[in-house]
């Protein structure tokens, strides 16, 4: 039986660079106003890949809340997943003699190239005088829905 949880290795980026990061997609005219709720935005991602054609919506990621500070709870990151491997133990994030460790924290040249590919996409159909640069993301792994259950993530 497979695991509903997997663990996910992708790039996050922070609350304010991600409501920036939708003011590319929209456009300025668009541009979300600052006191919008973060929920907002991330319905103005999902919104705006929904209406992508069909190949150009598969290179987009899906999208998930992070909390860089899970004690608080708050939603510090947003957090767009590249691939994943099922999830077994705890140890898989906190081990670095664990077999999947290096599988999931060590970014990989395909990864680079993915985020790299998907920005240029972004920039060059949207960027206009605003960019979304490789710097503003940033590698990270988190625990979450395995694909096979995930028909609740945006």
């Amino acid at each position: 039986m497979v695991s509903e949880w997997a663990v996910w290795s992708g790039y996050q980026i922070d609350v304010d660079a991600f409501k920036n990061f939708i003011g590319v997609l929209l456009g300025t005219e668009d541009r979300p106003k600052p006191d919008k709720a973060i929920d907002a935005y991330v319905y103005d991602y999902v919104r705006w890949k929904n209406h992508l054609p069909r190949k150009e919506a598969a290179k987009s990621p899906k999208i998930r809340f992070h909390s860089a500070d899970p004690e608080s709870g708050r939603v510090t990151h947003i957090f767009f997943p590249i691939r994943f491997i099922p999830f077994t133990s705890e140890r898989q994030f906190d081990d670095p003699t664990h077999p999947d460790y290096p599988i999931a924290h060590e970014e990989t040249e395909k990864d680079k190239a993915k985020l790299e590919r998907w920005l240029d996409y972004i920039n060059t159909k949207h960027g206009g005088e605003h960019r979304i640069t490789v710097d503003q993301f940033e590698f990270a792994v988190m625990e979450d829905l395995h694909p096979l259950a995930e028909w609740r993530v945006f």
